[in-house]
């Protein structure tokens, strides 16, 4: 019974060691382990605690951040302005002055505060934007745009005298000139550019009956000379057949305006490329026009001499001024008419601008090139005897005029003028005269400025200042020749070693 007893005894004492060193070794691990992590964690939520030294400034400010899930930090008081170069530098994308630089918790990040203007932010703008992919690809550079620096009006005046258009010149280039002194009646001789056409062929009949004089039907025998009583094809016999500006087909027109015969006018609206394509559909030349418009329409002039022409008016008295000019038509029964005309001065300033009411009536308001359209004439109240009135109160007989074209203009406005500037001229195409280089392409190659490519037409605002522009930039450009004129370089003299021995 002893033996028993003293077994039992054993046993308990085995357990009761097991045990204690069981809790032992778990207290061990747990220290191992759990210990590290704890101490880690005090120690960083003392360094986050412990506020910097820092001296007492202006530039100091007080912000807060928000306190995480899993740390807990305390707010950032007076934070330290540093002005190091290699900071301020290096620390992009900062509105305002480096304040603490700083890794994160995990030492993988630098973070980096600053002092931030106040700015109004919109949240939903900003969670759009970061929710908005990036794009990657590199968005082609902008045209570098130039405008020319602007001089004064008495400058300007003496630099582009050289260039105004001598009477020969404006002669050949289809300005209206005045047939005698004192009077309102102009001549007008056009010399328009070749303009290509397609091959024709010419097919022969060699069925066809021989001709006889005074064998036809139609003929009563006695010719020409014989009085015949009028037949109702007469009012035929008194239209004027014009040639259409679009399709190059004639048409005729009676003398109050009325077509004699409805057709429908098919034609290209793009200019012919230089590999014989039109640029409006890209079909290639001779080919059937990709636009259809109900009449066919003419400028209003010939080839070769027009007039006398009447209604025509010029400035008597000195007035002065340099003005830049550009004039919008549409389409009337009379040829090309005046809708829209913008007058600027030279640094730029609007003068003049306004739409005019046509006095025939209107066959196509060209809104694809004028941008005119029925409703803006339907409120148009001055007539071209209007707008006459009032440009010759600023316009005098020394005044300078400048525009692209500016023959068609003057034919508009029905206005006799000698002292013109045309960037026709002054910007001569490379094929030599009639042809002519566009406004757009002077524009773009010179100033990098994109004029005339709006669907809506063109804004004779615009093409105004681009004219400007233009003769502005040749101004400058000569008084730069002028100066390598005045200060040559030095001319080096060769190397002789009997002079540079002495």
């Amino acid at each position: 019974m002893g033996e028993i007893d003293s077994g039992l005894n054993m046993n308990i004492v085995l357990v009761i060691l097991a045990t204690v060193l069981s809790c032992i070794i778990i207290q061990f691990i747990y220290k191992n382990i759990f210990g590290n992590k704890k101490s880690k964690t005090e120690e960083e939520t003392s360094m986050d605690m412990v506020e910097p030294i820092a001296p007492t400034s202006e530039n100091t400010v007080t912000e807060s951040r928000p306190t995480g899930k899993s740390k807990k930090r305390g707010t950032w008081k007076q934070k330290t302005e540093f002005s190091h170069p290699w900071l301020l530098k290096n620390l992009k994308g900062h509105p305002g002055n480096v304040l603490m630089v700083d890794f994160s918790a995990n030492g993988k990040f630098m973070a980096a505060t600053c002092d931030e203007p106040n700015v109004a932010v919109d949240p939903a703008g900003a969670a759009a934007r970061r929710r908005k992919p990036r794009d990657r690809r590199r968005s082609p550079p902008a045209p570098a745009t130039s405008t020319p620096q602007r001089i004064s009006a008495e400058e300007l005046a003496e630099a582009l005298r050289p260039h105004l258009l001598s009477p020969k010149r404006m002669w050949a280039l289809g300005y209206p000139l005045e047939i005698e002194p004192n009077s309102s009646k102009a001549v007008v001789y056009i010399n328009p550019p070749p303009r290509p056409r397609p091959p024709q062929f010419t097919s022969f009949d060699v069925n066809a009956p021989e001709f006889v004089p005074g064998g036809s039907q139609s003929d009563s025998g006695r010719g020409s000379w014989g009085s015949t009583p009028r037949s109702e094809s007469d009012e035929e016999a008194d239209a004027v057949e014009h040639l259409c500006v679009r399709c190059d087909k004639m048409f005729r027109v009676t003398r109050d305006g009325e077509y004699v015969f409805e057709d429908n006018c098919v034609y290209h609206w793009g200019r012919i490329s230089s590999d014989s394509r039109h640029t409006c559909c890209d079909a290639p030349f001779g080919s059937r026009g990709c636009s259809a418009a109900r009449f066919h329409v003419w400028s209003g002039t010939k080839p070769g001499m027009n007039g006398p022409l009447e209604g025509y008016v010029r400035a008597r008295s000195p007035r002065g001024g340099i003005y830049a000019i550009d004039t919008e038509m549409c389409y009337t029964t009379a040829g090309l008419e005046l809708a829209s005309i913008a007058v600027i001065a030279a640094d730029g300033r609007l003068v003049y601008r306004s739409l005019v009411k046509p006095s025939f009536p209107v066959v196509d308001h060209n809104t694809r090139f004028s941008g005119i359209r029925p409703r803006d004439l339907a409120r148009a109240t001055k007539t071209l005897r209007d707008v006459q009135n009032d440009i010759l109160g600023f316009i005098g007989n020394d005044t300078i005029l400048i525009g692209h074209a500016l023959d068609n203009d003057l034919r508009a406005l029905k206005l006799l003028h000698g002292a013109v500037v045309d960037t026709c001229a002054l910007y001569p195409h490379s094929r030599g005269f009639p042809l002519r280089r566009s406004l757009r392409a002077l524009s773009q190659e010179l100033l990098g400025r994109s004029v005339q490519r709006s669907s809506s037409g063109h804004s004779p605002l615009e093409d105004a200042r681009a004219a400007m522009d233009l003769v502005l930039l040749k101004v400058h450009e000569e008084r730069a020749q002028q100066v390598l004129l005045t200060n040559p370089l030095p001319i080096l003299q060769p190397y002789d070693p009997l002079i540079c021995a002495a």
